[in-house]
């Protein structure tokens, strides 16, 4: 939203999403400093693998986004792999797909049995994004990347082995969500993964990249404090009120404080609702912390909100910004009802 910074290139894969968020929060209630076993290896933050996203119906969520304009979709089918949850091995059954952007990946899976993280999250949340995933470059990192979290509290909550034409690998999903805005950490050593690169898309505009991931958290000051205490770094937050403020059709009056996370090739929103009411405050009652919405880019909002109103979204907050050269706009449509996840709109004024 405001001044916002276009996505950077994954050229920039070697600079940290979560290391390079500056220190902002000395002297935040409750935050004690802890030194660091070891530092993180910036550049397993600097890009996303994709985003593990639970629904309840694939081929629902699938076929929603499709219409869309979405096409660039695999169907995996169901799959079985084994995995350790809570410290009990089982065999994880889902059934899942995948949509693919230029500049990143979103998965989909639905749980097809009890026992594993992803119906849980499924059953405590609601349908939505349950882990971001960074890749690993070795089985040895991840190993000691593992460590350096254990070494600060962090621990796994399900864990299991990948198999794919390069070998084997194996992937963890950190104990983050409770402490961390909701949203939980996957680590993976992925033998098959390519490195990061900007690749055509097949899905109709604007749907081509992803320019933001956003959260919505209780407290952001808290969520800054404990990402530095994990040693990936602190949230620049700022609060913003927004311009012309429309809330489900009526005049709005909501404000934020917003955390940021821009040396990704994606940007990260960490959102804080500071006046009410707003699709922020609606998301925390009904299903807690976590991911709230995907962001892209659009050449011409008018525009872009008749083409998906006429394909059954509907705008449920929008406004704007004017500040220090930067002006824009933002629109909100309800996408929650094909799989948890709200859809923006962002539009930037050339310069």
């Amino acid at each position: 939203m405001k001044r916002f910074i276009t996505l950077l290139l994954a050229g920039c894969a070697a600079l940290a999403v979560l290391p390079s968020w500056s220190p902002m929060i000395a002297g935040v209630a409750g935050f004690q400093p802890q030194p660091a076993t070891a530092k993180p290896d910036p550049a397993i933050y600097g890009h996303v693998a994709h985003l593990g996203w639970v629904v309840r119906d694939v081929d629902a969520t699938v076929a929603a986004w499709r219409a869309l304009g979405v096409t660039d979709i695999v169907e995996a089918g169901a799959q079985e792999m084994p995995v350790v949850y809570r410290g009990t091995a089982v065999t994880a059954r889902v059934k899942r797909a995948s949509a693919r952007f230029a500049n990143g990946t979103i998965n989909w899976s639905q749980p097809l049995n009890e026992g594993t993280a992803y119906n849980d999250f499924l059953t405590e949340h609601g349908e939505g994004v349950q882990h971001v995933a960074f890749s690993v470059p070795s089985d040895a990192r991840l190993t000691e990347e593992l460590a350096r979290y254990k070494a600060l509290g962090v621990g796994v909550i399900q864990s299991g082995t990948l198999s794919g034409n390069a070998g084997a690998g194996r992937f963890a999903y950190l104990d983050t969500a409770p402490d961390g805005g909701g949203i939980t950490v996957e680590l993976e050593f992925n033998p098959d993964t390519k490195p990061a690169v900007l690749q055509p898309s097949a899905n109709e505009e604007p749907f081509n990249r992803i320019t933001q991931y956003a959260f919505v958290v209780r407290d952001v000051h808290r969520i800054s404090a404990y990402y530095q205490r994990l040693g990936l770094g602190a949230l620049p937050i700022e609060r913003n009120v927004s311009l012309d403020r429309i809330y489900r059709g009526k005049p709005g009056t909501f404000e934020m404080l917003l955390g940021w996370g821009r040396t990704t090739d994606i940007v990260f929103e960490w959102i804080q609702s500071i006046v009410g009411p707003n699709v922020y405050e609606e998301q925390l009652k009904e299903h807690g912390e976590g991911f709230h919405h995907l962001g892209f880019n659009v050449t011409d909002m008018d525009a872009a909100v008749a083409r998906l109103r006429s394909r059954g979204l509907n705008v449920i907050m929008s406004g704007g910004w004017n500040t220090n050269g930067y002006e824009g706009r933002f629109a909100y449509l309800d996408m929650n009802k094909h799989g948890g996840v709200t859809i923006e709109l962002l539009w930037n004024k050339p310069r």
